[in-house]
């Protein structure tokens, strides 16, 4: 991999060459599919299972496919046609729940998904969606999961100290995974969510999130009738699940892009740029303005001025941070990095609460079991041949995940400290005691190193 310009060029990460060139073909100004009519085969095949992992095929189908390899061409319709038939299947699977839900007094706002419609995404048919992910308030939460429980639901996986949800919820039945992420036939989950932002996991502070429930609104989609956030909170909660999934390393790709084509379309809206303003207060407006930020240099978005504004009174050292490791996220699909962890030290308001996210990332947390899935998995996907032993799989798991995170550490430290001295933003003391953590703790596998989100 080699670092390629994306976007308004303010940021250059290593990514894949059909990676580059699928991102050329996104841009909301000045998209050029002249890089994509140059991939081969094996190339192309490489980035639609990429595309597929990164929930990006369905935005690559609406593109100006006019060159493209025939079969390449017919893949992505059909995966438009299987996608249009799955919302359906979604629908009625959420009618459903609801309706068990009302019966047991559980009241809930639904969480991205078909709430992105038309405003991130102008169609049903063009986002796909494998959960149904609502929120519920104190109180509303067990009612919601009993009641789904008594219609055939149940937990399938354990509950996840990083996770804003319960365990994900899902019918069990004959249906086997056959390759196709748009599987009309593939059953729905649903995450029961109990907070907008976990100040537990981030160790950092939003309270006002929390209002979030206080302004929620009835809206409709077609003949279906939901709860969903007030606009404006919509867009706040939506840029905090983006800088959550960019400190954890997460892949936010696809959601990066919805919040540039909301941006984009709704440039001119002063009346709802001015609401926006006025609802959300500066600290909050700041914490959003980063996503935003990333959303400008991927995706050459336009900005509202208000936003614009935002982004360029940001503290110097997430100015510097955008314009440095902006482009880390991305490259964190396919080379292990912790520089999102540099923006949680940025963005947090204590030393105790510095030390705290230094310790989660120098320090070795649980390590996986024999047993656990992601044993077989690295960057989504699942490793083909080699050994079947577990007990040698794991072993080879354990020296991967340790290389990695010595190479992420020692890169975090160099990173931070480069940051720092363009900033002066930390103390001194501070990465002594970062440093020292580094040297006690170097070549340990953690978590970090091995964490995948769905």
């Amino acid at each position: 991999m080699r670092p390629y310009p994306i976007g308004n060029g303010t940021v250059s990460p290593r990514i894949p060459r059909e990676v580059a060139a699928l991102l050329d073909a996104l841009q909301l100004g000045g998209a050029s599919t002249d890089a994509l009519l140059g991939l081969d085969d094996a190339e192309w095949r490489r980035l639609l299972e990429f595309c597929d992992l990164a929930h990006l095929a369905l935005p690559l189908s609406q593109t100006n496919t006019s060159g493209f390899p025939d079969w390449v061409v017919n893949r992505l319709q059909q995966n438009v046609a299987d996608n249009t038939q799955r919302f359906e299947r979604v629908k009625a699977a959420y009618i459903e729940a609801v309706s068990a839900m009302a019966r047991a007094g559980a009241s809930h706002v639904v969480l991205k998904g078909f709430t992105q419609i038309p405003d991130y995404v102008g169609e049903p048919r063009h986002r796909s969606q494998s959960d149904i992910d609502v929120y519920c308030p104190p109180g509303h939460l067990q009612r919601a999961q009993s009641a789904l429980m008594k219609i055939g639901y149940g937990p399938v996986e354990r509950s996840d100290f990083h996770a804003d949800h319960l365990p994900t919820l899902s019918r069990p039945g004959a249906w086997k995974w056959r390759g196709n992420a748009y599987d009309p036939e593939m059953p729905p989950g649903i995450e029961l969510h109990f907070c907008f932002w976990n100040p537990r996991v981030s160790l950092i502070e939003i309270p006002e999130a929390e209002r979030f429930w206080e302004r929620r609104v009835i809206r409709r989609l077609g003949t279906m009738e939901f709860c969903s956030l007030h606009p404006v909170d919509q867009l706040g909660y939506f840029a905090l699940h983006i800088l959550r999934g960019v400190l954890k390393a997460d892949w936010v790709i696809h959601h990066v892009l919805e919040l540039a084509t909301f941006l984009h379309n709704r440039t001119r809206d002063v009346e709802f740029w001015s609401q926006w303003h006025d609802t959300h207060s500066m600290k909050l407006r700041k914490m959003e303005a980063v996503a935003f930020g990333l959303a400008h240099s991927w995706f050459s978005c336009s900005l509202p001025e208000v936003v614009r504004g935002e982004i360029d009174h940001l503290p110097p050292g997430q100015q510097r941070w955008l314009k440095r490791f902006g482009g880390a996220p991305l490259e964190a699909m396919f080379r292990h990095n912790k520089d999102g962890r540099l923006l949680q030290l940025l963005l947090t308001q204590s030393r105790t609460s510095r030390q705290s996210v230094l310790r989660r990332v120098l320090i070795p947390a649980r390590v996986p079991g024999l047993d656990a899935p992601n044993i077989r998995i690295r960057y989504r996907r699942v490793l083909e041949g080699g050994n079947s032993n577990r007990l040698v799989l794991y072993a080879k798991f354990l020296a991967r995940s340790a290389m990695a995170n010595a190479a992420a550490n020692l890169s975090f430290l160099l990173h931070g400290a480069s940051l720092w001295c363009s900033t002066r933003a930390l103390t001194a003391q501070f990465w002594t005691f970062l440093a020292v953590c580094f040297f006690l703790t170097s070549g340990c596998p953690s978590t970090s190193s091995f964490s995948i989100s769905s």
